[in-house]
Parts: C-alpha cells; structure tokens; sequence
C-alpha cells in the first residue's frame, strides 16, 4: 500500500468517530486521487424530481461529489442532498408530500375562524383584492408560500442554525433572479438553507418575491438555470451536469394564453441553459433525461420522474465510474456527511417572540400561539401554531426561525408577512342556477372589508348583493380586548326577497317580494374556531309587497325584537364535506309589535339546520342535513330547485314554515379523468320537504298547502378554483323533472 493511500485510509477511520470534522475528511477521502467534482442541477418544476433518480444512480456508482450547484427545483434537491440526505431519504420526503395542499389557496378548512367559514357558506371566493388611495392592488401571488415554508423549515431543520452554505457537508449554492435588476444573484454566505431553496424556486406569479438583503428575489431560472459557471466559481475541477428543463413548444401548444405565457418564460430560460453548456467541458458528463410528457406542473407523477432520472444517470455509467470511489471510501464519506439530518427534531424553548408587524397588534397574534415551553415541542408542533397565525386571514404567511436562547435552550421566533395590498380588501362571489327552461336565478356578491381599524382588532364588513335576492348589509366587530373572545357587533341590514303563489294546478298565480329593514346590536364569544354565541336586540321593518297577480294580500309589521344566535362549524369542505359538523340555530321574538296583515310576527320565530357527513370509504360520503324553521312573514322560506327538492323550479313553494331532510351520496371520481386536475363527483340525492303558510286568520293564507314533498336526483359535480359546479338530473314526485346547472355553495 503506498503512503497516499495509508493516510486516505487514516482519514477515513478519523472520518467514522470526528463527528464535527466527518463532512470535511470525508470529502479529503473521496476526492484523494481524483479532481475536484461538482454536481450542477437545473430548475424544471415537477420535472426535476428527475434529480432524485439521478442521485440515486450515483450513489449506486459510488460517486462522492465536493460541491454542489442548483437553481429551484434543483436547489431544492441538491440543497437537500448537500445538507445530508441520501436519495431515498429525499424521495421518500417527495413521495410523502400532500401536493394539493402544498398548493392550496388557504388553510385547512377546520382552522379558519367562525367569520370566515361562514363567509365560505355564503359563497365567497377566497381572492382579495386590495382597496388602496392608489386603486386597486393585486395580491404578489397565486399560490400562498406557507405550506412550502413549512416543508423547507421542517425538513433543513438540523441545519437551519447554518448561514454559511458553503459550511454544509457539502458546500452548496443556488441561483436566484433580483426582479429589480434582472441580475443573477448567488445564494450562499448569510442566508439559511430553506431562505435559499425558497428564493431560488419563487416562480414570479405563483409565488411572491421572497426579500433578501434589500432585493427582490425570484427564480434563478430566468437567468442561470443550468449553474455550470456557479459550481467551476466554488473549486469544481470536473462537473457531472443535469438538465431537467422544459423545452421550447411547438405551434400546437400555444393556442392559449397560458401556453404562450409558459413559452415566454421557456425563451428566457433556455437562451440561458444554451449558454451555460458552452462551459461544460471535456471530462464532464452531461446528463438530459427523457422526460417527454411531463410537465413542470405534474408533481403528482413523481415516482414516473424519477426513474426517468435514474436510467438516464445510468446510461451515462460508464462515462461516471471515472469518479468512482472504492465501496469503504464512498461509505465514509456518505455516513459522516448525512449524521446531522438524523439527529432528533425536537426544541426546548426559554420564549416565544412575534416580530415584523406594523398593522396586527402583536398581543393578538401571541395569545393565538398555543406553545407550552414548559416542555420540549416538535417541529409539527411549532408548525401546526404557524397554520392556526395564517389560517385568521390577517397574514400571506407566517414563517419561522430558531435562535440561541440562555441555558442550552432556544428562542422560538414568528414573523408574520403582513398583507402587502393592505387590510382594506375586496371579495367577490355568487350562484346561478339554471333549469335551461323558465326557472333561471342568479346572484352576484360584492363584499369590502376593512380590518384592523384599531389596536383591539375592530373591522368593518359591507357587503352588496344583487340578482334574485338583493341584499344590503355593514356589520361592525369590535374584540372587547386585544386578546379577547367577545365581541361586540352592531349590524344594519336590508334585504328584498321575491316568492310566487301557485294555484292547486301548479301554476304561478301572482308574484311578491319581502323587505326586511333590521338594524341589531350584539354581545357575542368566539368559541375557538370552531362556534360562535351571541345575543342581543334591534328593531326590524317587514313588507309584503305585491308584484304581479291578482291577489292582493299586502302586509306589514315594525317591531323591536331579541335574538339569539349559536353555531359550530367544524366541516373540513363547505361544498363537499368528508367530516365534521355545521349547526346553526337562531331564536327571535318580537316585542310590542305593531302589524298589519301579518299575525305571524307575534311568535317566536326560529332557524335550525344541521349537516352531518358520514364518510363511508377513502372516496365515498354521505351527506345527511335537513332543515327546520319558522318565520315572521309570508313567503320568509322557500323551497324547489337543486336539492331543495331537485326537478321542482326554484322557489315552487313558499312559506313561513319550512321542514327540509335530505340524504346526499358522492363519490370521487377524479383518479379516472385525471386530465381535468380537479375533484370530480357522481352522486345522487334523496329528499323530502315542505314549505307552507301558517297563520290566525285568511290575511296570510297564501300556500297553505302542508302536503310533504319527495324528490330524488343524481348529479355530476366539479369542485373548481371558483367554487362548485353540479349538473343535475332531479325530479319531484307528482310534480315536474328536470336537469339543471348550479354554480355556488349549497344552502
């Protein structure tokens, strides 16, 4: 044995028990009668899962690398590998990342507050837009950033005390874009390695600018996709370069604006890409895998992509084995590099610090972060309180960090990014519901809502509603204490409301419409997240007003009144829901009324209604819910339409008593037509109900028919980015069928 290859052996043996310089020696070992080698891989999306498989190749070659070089996707999977993960480790992390809810627009339904699951009943979209002295102001992004912030903390954790990348096990860089400039911005002295991967993959558009040291940063694709220059700028002597990026498209896929949008991205990416394979020299090996058919967006194919990646590192086996390393090298320098990401996940915090808010008054934001440091706490734990922060809707995401605390402990430190439109925003929603015959409604939403219009939280909702039901409403809510559950809401609200008389035949024999002018005051209890209490009192105008017929049946009644309101809402899904509760129950009583045509206003009147999901396999829920209510004024309740009685027209019974049960069964179809990327439903329904008028006197009897109805229907359903869309074959027995299109939440 020659002395050289004695002290790479003494090297390898210290390299087993000097945990704090195992990285080091064991690339002194790796790279002992061998140049200095360097990995490049490129951004690509989903497509550079492909990554994974090459790593995997190369650890089966036996393949030490002493710098590593990557630009989104690629600083995702080499930062990761860099840092000390073994390739099954990273595909295993990929394979178990919940896609859908890495790109969710929102939270967990579960987390939302009471007011904003319940404007999730009503229909609203969870878009805003910002109402500024400028105009209007678009959100920086699509896809909110927090779950990915989540992922790259919880999974650089052992070495998110690192701000020197270059300090790694194997020193690392990734590419970045300054928006600003358009310059090429390296990534690696003080900056932790999840602020590295998620600055480097920032796709404009989807994701927001992430802000480092004064600059905007975006992904490092739009100019240094492919970062040979970058690995040869760190001490590379030889580089084993991977290039996952989409192609140019041909004319076929640019018949929409999304394909030339992608194409225009794809220009500036691959000019860059041609040029830095002008650096690769003789001696590198370059490695394109096959990735026809895959695009940067299928992240749910990723076992597909990488083993794409495998066999084309494999293919190139005999060019790598140049590099190869002996079995006892390669397992040194692979054990010593990789036992800092196996070393327990767990803080013992001295305090918990919310820092960065210029708007949300920190007090709240703490009393929000349920964290014992009487104990040692995960990392899902530390998490979980940053989804419960975004979840209340006042923050585009809630990143954190660690740092030293006294006593061997940690300081555990939030820094909620406020909304950069501002806290005055606009929403929009609505439902439209079509028979494709004589029964054609819609309804449009607009909602404002200002928030934080003082330290304790006060925020001021309108909302305007137009189409069959016109509505009018501002509600004030006003937190009794920065840190408190109560509340108090004054509320002012108009409202018109149309319903038909029919005659025993089934036709429409006149038309009215109900006004409602109700003014309250309400002292009220967040309970958590998941219910809501209040009471209080107002005054309330009612009219009925004809329209069309001949009947002239016009009443009327002004009343101060007392109201309690309760619900708990713990639906994962306002459209279709696999598990939880909604119950909602209001009691109202008029006092000292003074009416005219309308009796009814004299008794208590009431609203109750309940959904129950019943989930019976991974796929399939039935959906139980019904209805029971009582109220001031003729015509308060109405009933027809989807699953409201499917096949019957909207609105075809009309009354102040209401009972309602339905049974609803969905199945998820989408794994059969993957091609639409959204959930997919088959189910059907089965209902029975009644709508009617009871009354003292002959003033009010308009439906008096009490005769209960049955219906059944089955439908297919899309659950969209704009809310649900059912196609629906219903019919009501005895009465009339029909199919009818419904867009919008389900009441």
């Amino acid at each position: 044995m020659t002395t050289r290859r004695l002290l790479a052996t003494l090297v390898v043996s210290l390299a087993l028990v000097l945990a704090p310089a195992a990285g080091a020696c064991a690339q002194d070992a790796a790279h002992a009668e061998r140049p200095r080698l360097g990995l490049v891989l490129s951004g690509g999306g989903a497509r550079g899962f492909a990554h994974i498989g090459v790593l995997k190749a190369l650890e089966e070659l036996r393949i030490p690398f002493d710098v590593v070089a990557g630009t989104s996707m690629g600083s995702m999977v080499g930062g990761g590998f860099a840092a000390g993960y073994s390739a099954d480790e990273i595909r295993e992390i990929t394979l178990s990342v919940n896609w859908p809810r890495m790109f969710a627009p929102r939270p967990d339904r579960e987390k939302l507050t009471w007011t904003r699951k319940a404007e999730d009943r009503q229909g609203l979209g969870d878009g805003e837009i910002g109402l500024t002295r400028d105009g209007l102001k678009f959100p920086a992004q699509v896809v909110p950033s927090q779950e990915l912030d989540i992922f790259l903390q919880r999974v650089t954790e052992p070495v998110n005390s690192v701000n020197d990348l270059s300090t790694l096990s194997i020193p690392f860089a990734a590419v970045a874009t300054d928006l600003e400039q358009g310059a090429r911005v390296v990534l690696q002295k003080d900056v932790t390695l999840a602020q590295a991967m998620r600055a480097s993959m920032s796709v404009p558009g989807a994701y927001a600018p992430v802000e480092f040291h004064g600059k905007l940063l975006v992904d490092g694709g739009l100019v240094d996709n492919l970062p040979v220059g970058q690995a040869r700028s760190m001490g590379a002597e030889r580089l084993v370069v991977v290039n996952v990026g989409t192609p140019l498209g041909t004319r076929k896929d640019l018949g929409s604006i999304v394909g030339i949008m992608g194409q225009v991205v794809n220009l500036l990416t691959e000019q860059n890409v041609r040029d830095s394979k002008k650096l690769i020299e003789t001696g590198d090996v370059y490695i394109e895998p096959d990735l026809t058919g895959f695009t940067s967006g299928d992240f749910m194919r990723a076992s597909e992509i990488i083993e794409r990646g495998y066999k084309a590192t494999m293919a190139k086996s005999e060019s790598l084995r140049a590099y190869s390393v002996s079995e006892a090298q390669y397992r040194a320098w692979a054990g010593a590099r990789s036992r800092l990401m196996h070393q327990e996940n767990v803080h013992t915090l001295s305090d918990v610090r919310i820092e960065g808010l210029k708007t949300v008054n920190a007090e709240r934001v703490r009393s929000e972060v349920d964290i014992d440091t009487s104990r040692p706490v995960s990392n899902e734990e530390v998490a979980d309180a940053a989804r419960e922060l975004w979840a209340t809707g006042d923050f585009q995401s809630v990143p954190f960090r660690f740092e030293p605390g006294p006593n061997n402990t940690e300081v555990l430190v939030y820094e909620p990014t406020e909304k950069d439109y501002g806290y005055s925003v606009l929403r929009f929603g609505g439902n439209l519901q079509s028979n494709f015959a004589q029964s054609n409604t819609f309804n449009v939403m607009l909602s404002h809502t200002w928030a934080w219009l003082n330290a304790w939280g006060g925020r001021w909702t309108n909302q305007v509603q137009l189409g069959e039901i016109k509505r009018l409403s501002s509600e004030w809510h006003q937190p009794l204490g920065a840190a408190s559950s109560f509340f108090l809401q004054p509320v002012i609200s108009y409202e018109w409301e149309p319903f038909d008389v029919y005659n025993e035949g089934g036709s429409a024999i006149a038309r009215y419409h109900n006004e409602r002018l109700d003014m309250g005051l309400y002292l009220g209890y967040d309970m958590g997240r998941f219910g809501r209490i209040s009471f209080g009192g107002g005054w309330i105008d009612n009219r009925t007003k004809a329209e069309i017929g001949t009947l002239d049946l016009n009443a009327r009644a002004q009343s101060a009144y007392s109201r309690l309101n309760f619900g708990i809402d713990t639906l994962d899904d306002a459209g279709f829901p696999r598990k939880g509760l909604l119950l909602e129950a209001m009691a109202w009583k008029a006092i000292a009324p003074d009416s005219t045509g309308m009796e009814t206003i004299n008794d208590i009147a009431y609203d109750i209604s309940l959904w129950k999901p019943l989930s019976i396999n991974r796929r399939t829920t039935l959906l139980l819910s019904g209805r029971y209510a009582r109220g001031p004024q003729a015509g308060n309740f109405n009933l027809g339409g989807v699953f409201n009685l499917s096949g019957s027209p909207y609105g075809r019974w009309a009354g102040n008593r209401l009972h309602l049960a339905r049974a609803m069964l969905y199945h998820d179809i989408s794994r059969h037509i993957n091609v639409l990327r959204m959930p997919v439903y088959l189910g059907a329904s089965a209902e029975i109900g009644r709508a009617y008028d009871e009354s003292g006197s002959d003033s009010q009897a308009w439906q008096l028919d009490r005769e209960w109805k049955r219906a059944a229907s089955v439908y297919v359903a899309f659950d969209t980015w704009f809310g649900p869309i059912y196609l629906v074959a219903g019919r009501t027995f005895g009465e009339s069928s029909s199919i009818t299109l419904y867009w919008g939440q389900l009441h």
